[in-house]
């Protein structure tokens, strides 16, 4: 008999290593699979919905009801909100007139637009541009 530590490290047998998780496609990141004819319904409606004959319906069914480019009003987007808004900061001036007295600057902005006090360099107290 063959004692275990009188082979050679190489030849000794290691225990295989078992992971816990399955390699297949069961295990797959998304919704949950459809049954095969759920499935190719869902793909036949696609197809249809994404066709040029889906497209010709729905313009024939509004010219039908009346709508039509010219009665539709555009009105301007509203924001409602400050994010990317930037006309509800306020600016104060630095100085006045069109020569900014420090930099010698003509036409440049009233306000250095990073400095927005002593210490601290934003816009207004709102980082733009980092």
């Amino acid at each position: 008999m063959i004692r275990w530590t009188s082979l050679p490290r190489h030849l000794r047998a290691t225990p295989a290593r078992f992971y816990s998780i399955k390699l297949s496609t069961e295990y797959t990141p998304g919704p949950p699979r459809l049954p095969k004819e759920q499935q190719e319904e869902f793909e036949r409606l696609q197809h249809i919905a994404n066709s040029q004959a889906a497209i010709d319906e729905y313009n024939a069914q509004m010219e039908s009801k009346g709508y039509t480019e010219s009665t539709v009003e555009e009105t301007p987007k509203v924001n409602t909100t400050d994010i990317g808004g930037f006309q509800s900061l306020k600016i104060i001036p630095e100085f006045e007139g069109d020569v900014n007295p420090k930099t010698g600057e003509r036409g440049g902005p009233k306000q250095d637009p990073q400095r927005y006090s002593k210490d601290e360099w934003t816009f207004n107290g709102r980082v733009v541009d980092f």
